[in-house]
């Protein structure tokens, strides 16, 4: 195999070459195992990935990640969906699935084969702006962090000529490597600003993040250091997020610039990415995740722009609604919930679809959920209106962002979450209600973030999840109030 060959500059570019290998490079496979040809700074893909729910076992130690149980995917692919079809495909997709590991070393290569671009993402591409970008293009890819920095930059395919990969496939059995990417971490800075030499410096650790717009397989991985470990060891509380296409990543460019990336990286909590394009409400896809992808210790909830597509029935889309939320509520009552609303937008919806009514169908399920979670004293909810973005933040008339416009988001996000820590929200159902619950963001999420980990850790002790039990200390107090105003027991539990 002519690996100088394989280097192909631009993430987007990357991964259509891939998804194109030829049978010759998945049938090269068949080699893998340890043999002398084999690096000793080597480690299998499925020690290292984190994001997904479950690991499809494949021949020779490749495996294939999913974000999806198989329950999910066959309820996808149901009757019960709106567009099965296309679904099936989404389902596939890798959007928040990560490796992450540590190394000393400055060069790695990853054994990977991508899935061709899904029919409904290419219909989707081809409505974007021609101002913003080719529309013919992949706009995915991979990219990676090293040491929680975002690297801006090209993944190559296969092993550029005379890197310590191409060199290591030449001395190795015929065929024995299958494509893959190369990351050139670069010159990793070390102690007093002195460069290290591969092999001889401390640990780094990176984060390589796998197309949102299509699935992939993964085999092995390899540096030119002396090792290539799984960073983290415990099973950590997770950040889960339900959304549609925008929060699945269409049109960003990269899959580490999706909002829920970004608000996952900022908030320091892993990411478990369930987002699927063109999704509504539905509640049999929601299910529990397994002990092994972590436990929720904040969940958020972006979907219902799509109805705006679809001829619905306001009754038939309240009850999905309310079912959706009232189940999540149910599997995870102790994790604060955060709900996105659509926002109506200009564009007018089809003919006999209800869309306009849907924000206002979503507070009726928030504010159901909100009164059982008041009684339990359980953390609160958050009901939030997605903003509008300005047009140069659009890709296209759909509303998929670019990646300044779901940064725009994610950050509007964050300077949201601080009010998950109002007493009044948790306890009446309405922020600053007592005037004393002045938040501001930043430092703020991180306290809600601590909260939701305690949560999510007890649940994970206890076995299941379960309410908690209102506070001693919690009850409102004249102690509590600001000079010259007054609580009253009635307008505390008005709705």
């Amino acid at each position: 195999m002519d690996w100088g060959a394989a280097g192909v500059s631009g993430a987007g570019a990357g991964v259509d070459a891939a998804g194109a290998a030829s049978a010759d490079a998945v049938a090269a496979a068949a080699g893998v195992g340890a043999r002398a040809g084999e690096p000793t700074c080597c480690a299998y893909a499925r020690e290292l990935i984190r994001g997904a729910v479950e690991l499809e076992e494949l021949p020779y130690g490749w495996v294939r990640p999913w974000r999806f149980s198989a329950g999910q995917r066959r309820a996808l692919a149901s009757c019960l969906a709106w567009y099965p079809g296309i679904f099936r495909q989404m389902a596939t997709c890798t959007a928040g699935i990560r490796l992450e590991f540590e190394t000393d070393a400055s060069e790695v290569f990853v054994e990977v084969r991508t899935d061709r671009e899904p029919r409904a993402t290419r219909n989707v591409l081809k409505g974007m702006k021609p101002e913003v970008g080719d529309a013919n293009a992949a706009h995915d890819g991979f990219s990676f962090d090293v040491d929680g920095k975002h690297r801006a930059g090209e993944v190559r395919l296969g092993p550029v000529v005379g890197s310590y990969a191409a060199a290591t496939a030449a001395a190795a059995m015929p065929g024995e490597w299958a494509a893959g990417i190369t990351l050139e971490l670069g010159e990793l800075a070390g102690h007093r600003g002195l460069m290290e030499l591969p092999g001889f410096g401390r640990s780094h650790r990176v984060c390589v993040w796998l197309p949102a717009l299509r699935g992939c397989e993964l085999g092995r991985i390899a540096g030119n250091g002396t090792f290539v470990r799984a960073a983290g060891g415990a099973v950590e509380p997770v950040l889960l997020v339900l959304g549609d296409s925008v929060a699945q990543g269409f049109t960003t460019g990269d899959p580490a610039l999706a909002w829920p990336s970004l608000v996952s990286r900022e908030l320091g909590m892993p990411l478990v990415n369930q987002s699927v394009g063109a999704q509504v409400f539905q509640e049999s896809a929601v299910a529990p995740l397994p002990t092994n992808a972590g436990v929720p210790a904040l969940v958020i909830v972006a979907l219902g722009a799509n109805y705006r597509y679809g001829r619905c029935n306001e009754r038939v889309v309240a009850r999905e609604i309310a079912a959706c939320l009232e189940h999540v509520d149910e599997l995870w009552p102790s994790v604060p919930l955060v709900v996105l609303k659509p926002h109506v937008g200009a564009r007018e919806p089809v003919a006999g679809s209800c869309f306009e009514r849907v924000p206002a169908l979503i507070d009726d399920a928030v504010a159901r959920v909100r009164r059982r979670r008041m009684a339990a004293g359980a953390p609160a909810v958050l009901s939030l209106a997605t903003p509008a973005l300005e047009e140069r933040q659009l890709s296209d008339v759909d509303g998929h962002p670019t990646a300044a416009g779901a940064a725009a988001l994610a950050r509007f996000v964050l300077d949201e979450l601080p009010k998950l820590e109002c007493r009044c929200l948790a306890e009446t159902g309405r922020y600053g209600r007592c005037g004393a619950c002045g938040h501001a963001g930043g430092k703020g999420s991180a306290k809600v973030v601590r909260a939701g980990e305690h949560a999510a850790k007890h649940a994970h002790a206890s076995g299941h999840e379960r309410a908690a039990k209102p506070p001693v200390s919690s009850a409102p107090s004249i102690e509590d109030t600001p000079p010259g105003q007054t609580i009253s027991m009635f307008t505390l539990l008005d709705e």
